[in-house]
């Protein structure tokens, strides 16, 4: 997902919910819409456990 960052991805990703909460998006464009928030998912997941991993050497080298 070249391009996106942690916010942009989420922000995406809350249009979408929104926009299926509110019965916006027609039945021709569900699976692309959900395939795309997939995507949008593991992109976030992935951005989170990797700042995890980033924040937690910082730490270990920090108590050393």
């Amino acid at each position: 997902m070249e391009g996106y960052t942690y916010e942009s991805a989420a922000k995406e990703l809350e249009q979408i919910l929104e926009a299926l909460k509110n019965d916006e998006i027609s039945i021709d464009n569900l699976a692309t819409k959900v395939e795309k928030a997939s995507k949008l998912i593991a992109f976030c997941k992935e951005k989170l456990s990797n700042t995890e991993k980033s924040v937690q050497v910082i730490i270990d080298k920090l108590e050393a």
